[in-house]
């Protein structure tokens, strides 16, 4: 089963749909669990499996909020008599709520019908789906998973996220489902889809994106500050209520430290993902009882990610030595936008300086760091002069842990092949951050033509940017 949404294209049309949908569905959010009677059916070739049929529709009502699962009256009226006598018999008993659950195969084709009722005879959910049955055992798991989630999203315990403006989320429940400032609330997506070597379908992994606490409330929707997720929450995601109820039981801490290497107290169940980076904070001076002013005093890129935490390592700055030496078990840590961006630049070489036979090389150049090596960067160059094309692919790795000075070696042509052993240095500019000056030296040696051969400078104009 897939379930498709359609992405609106603006806030406004899409909180328009909220408040219909709110008016329309009202009914069902109450605020205090509610009893139901369930019928289940199984029509066909197997009703073998009628009792785990019957344990998979009651458990995902009983997932919801709104319902409890009752069996009923003493002596309930049977299941093969009509709707309108069993909806009379649980009214008396007090009971205001009917499921029937009906699923009947053909061979290999099933059709799913699940319908609730109030005792007014009210049909308030109806779902209708066909299936292709390979497998029973198969079809019932994937039910496992998608009836509490078609479920929950009908009766509003279930939502999407409708809008991201940088730390904050905006989400399609609100009051009318119960959402109060304070609640947490965990983001994630359909992941793998879990299938046996035949092929048949199990349902599907939670991937978790990120976690958010709600600041603000509507009737249809709210508003959420990201807690861990900056980087992969995105719109048409899941949102659903977690079951701790503070932002403290989310807030990234460091574990343990061995010289670079570091380990952080949130993991896979958060939402932290692999090449991400965290700043580490220091508390400077408190502002009021939440706010304070602080200082990033490094930052830490996550290679790998277990379920309930994270290990990682610092990544390269001009004060990587000071830095590790400063942070300690216990200081908070924080998902922030990586420092490390890729580069674009423009520069010209001059080759064989010491020379009056050297050659001005025009070149543009694109510069990305290893997803591996914190300290490592790959760069391409490709660019024409002296009435010959050149390009150049090269690897450099940080100085001294440094992010600004770097030494390394390309491979180069230039009508002829060559080496360029190097040293790279970039300058901060006052216009931008991500503008940069770019110096470099270095020597060529191989080629045929002692044009190339020899010392050589450049400079050039880098701009961070990420473009992949």
């Amino acid at each position: 089963m897939k379930l498709i949404f359609v992405k609106l294209s603006t806030l406004s049309r899409t909180l328009s749909l909220l408040l219909a949908s709110a008016f329309l569905f009202s009914a069902p959010a109450f605020s205090a669990e509610e009893s139901i009677v369930v019928y289940t059916y199984l029509k066909g070739h197997h009703k073998d499996h009628s009792a785990d049929f019957r344990t998979i529709t009651r458990k995902s009502l009983n997932n919801l909020r709104k319902f409890s699962v009752t069996k009923g009256p003493k002596g309930r009226i049977s299941a093969s008599k009509p709707l309108k006598e069993r909806l009379k018999t649980a009214s008396k008993a007090g009971v205001r709520w009917v499921a029937d659950v009906t699923f009947e195969t053909e061979k290999k084709n099933g059709t799913l019908t699940f319908l609730i009722y109030r005792s007014n005879s009210e049909n308030i959910f109806r779902w209708v789906e066909k299936y292709k049955i390979r497998s029973m055992k198969a079809f019932l798991s994937q039910m496992e998973y998608s009836m509490p989630l078609k479920l929950k999203t009908k009766f509003l315990e279930l939502g999407r996220v409708i809008k991201k403006d940088k730390r904050l989320i905006y989400f399609d429940l609100g009051e009318t489902a119960g959402v109060k400032v304070g609640d947490t609330y965990k983001i994630y997506v359909e992941g793998d889809e879990i299938e046996d070597d035949d092929g048949n379908s199990y349902g599907y992994l939670e991937e978790t994106k990120g976690i958010v606490e709600v600041t603000d409330v509507t009737s249809v929707y709210s508003i959420a500050e990201i807690i861990i997720g900056q980087l992969s929450i995105d719109t048409d995601q899941w949102v659903k209520k977690t079951t701790e109820t503070t932002q403290n039981s989310f807030n990234g801490k460091i574990l343990s430290v061995l010289e670079n290497k570091i380990a952080i107290n949130i993991g896979k169940s958060v939402g932290v993902e692999e090449g991400s980076y965290y700043a580490v904070f220091r508390e400077i001076k408190n502002i009021n009882d939440k706010e304070s002013f602080r200082q990033a005093v490094g930052h830490i890129k996550i290679n790998e990610v277990f379920d309930d935490f994270s290990k990682g390592e610092l990544s390269i700055s001009d004060t990587f030595e000071l830095t590790k030496y400063t942070i300690k078990k216990g200081d908070r840590v924080e998902e922030v936008e990586s420092p490390r961006k890729d580069m674009w630049s423009i520069n010209q070489i001059m080759t064989n300086v010491n020379s009056d036979t050297g050659a001005r090389i025009l070149y543009f150049a694109y510069q990305r760091d290893s997803l591996v090596n914190v300290e490592m960067v790959y760069r391409l160059k490709g660019g024409y002069g002296n009435g010959t094309p050149f390009v150049a692919a090269g690897v450099m790795q940080s100085l001294g842990h440094s992010s600004h000075v770097f030494y390394g070696l390309d491979v180069m042509y230039m009508g002829d092949s060559a080496l360029n052993m190097f040293i790279s240095v970039d300058i901060d500019t006052p216009v931008s951050r991500n503008l940069k000056i770019n110096l470099e030296s270095g020597f060529i040696l191989a080629h045929s033509d002692d044009t190339y051969n020899g010392l050589n400078t450049s400079v050039g104009v880098k701009y961070a940017y990420d473009l992949f």
